[in-house]
């Protein structure tokens, strides 16, 4: 450093560099910081909770009853709410529907900020580049899914093994973990890329918000007239919403088997999706000029 740099205040980084990956963790923490300083973020996530606490409250009575009357507790489990499979991809498809309700308010504060105030910017100019930058904005969305969705539902399926009669219940239900992991990953991954690719080219609120909900709502209505019209149920591939819930029932193995359309076809649509939606997050991140 010249000693113009130094009698002005200057003074060169004499610690560890830590590696750039390390910037999108940050870009995770301050996007979580945002978020829980709305008040929208906790009455959705009230809304979640209440549904949790239900579930959670009806597996501890089966818990209670089922050392007393067996034949009740089976008779509670025909409501599809205490440790079957089934319940839990209900209980997730549920919380995916609150966690989507969630993103559509809050994509323009995690996503749209950036492109209207110079956010993306600021981010590129520091020792991170648009790789560091995307998987952090994608994991930020991608956690927030997965908090609503994923954690709940593992910590009702560790009760319900913990309430049972004894631990058999794990190693004879491995499958369900899979299934509420698998799912998880999907509704998380499918969101996040997509809503990252609607908020990087619709930044601000009301027509993200629009943007959002209208891809599921109206790409179902449309998928729904065109197998009417046609008599084709392969068009129902267009209701996104519903292909993902057709992969959480294969990832739980409910998936009815020759029965169009497919699991196969479900999973290259969705494949399809995301990398459209990861095509054109890299176009706009790429389109940011930034002079280091």
């Amino acid at each position: 450093m010249t000693p113009h740099l130094e009698s002005a205040g200057y003074r060169p980084w004499k610690g560890k560099l830590r590696s750039p990956w390390w910037g999108s963790l940050a870009i995770v923490r301050v996007a979580l910081n945002l978020i829980m300083r709305r008040w929208l973020f906790w009455i959705l996530l009230g809304l979640g909770l209440m549904n949790f606490l239900y579930h959670f409250a009806f597996i501890y009575l089966k818990a209670t009853i089922v050392v007393q009357n067996r034949d009740f507790a089976r008779f509670m489990d025909s409501f599809k709410l205490t440790g079957t499979g089934q319940a839990y991809l209900n209980f997730m498809h549920l919380q995916a529907a609150i966690a989507a309700l969630l993103l559509a308010f809050a994509g323009s504060l995690l996503i749209g900020t950036d492109s209207r105030h110079g956010g993306m910017i600021f981010y590129l100019s520091r020792s991170m580049n648009r790789v560091h930058y995307i998987v952090g904005k994608f994991l930020s969305i991608a956690v927030v899914v997965t908090l609503i969705t994923t954690v709940p539902a593992l910590i009702l399926y560790c009760e319900y093994g913990f309430l049972s009669t004894s631990f058999d219940y794990f190693t004879e239900n491995w499958r369900i973990a899979v299934g509420i992991i698998g799912f998880g990953l999907v509704l998380a991954t499918v969101q996040s890329l997509m809503l990252f690719a609607v908020a990087v080219w619709v930044p601000r609120t009301v027509p993200l918000a629009m943007t959002w909900l209208g891809l599921f709502v109206l790409l179902t209505a449309l998928g729904r007239a065109l197998k009417e019209m046609a008599g084709e149920r392969r068009w129902m591939l267009l209701a996104l919403w519903e292909d993902m819930l057709r992969v959480g029932h294969w990832a739980f193995g409910s998936l009815p088997e020759n029965r169009s359309p497919t699991g196969t076809e479900t999973v290259i649509v969705l494949v399809g999706v995301c990398l459209l939606s990861l095509a054109l997050i890299i176009y706009r991140v790429k389109a940011v000029e930034v002079v280091r």
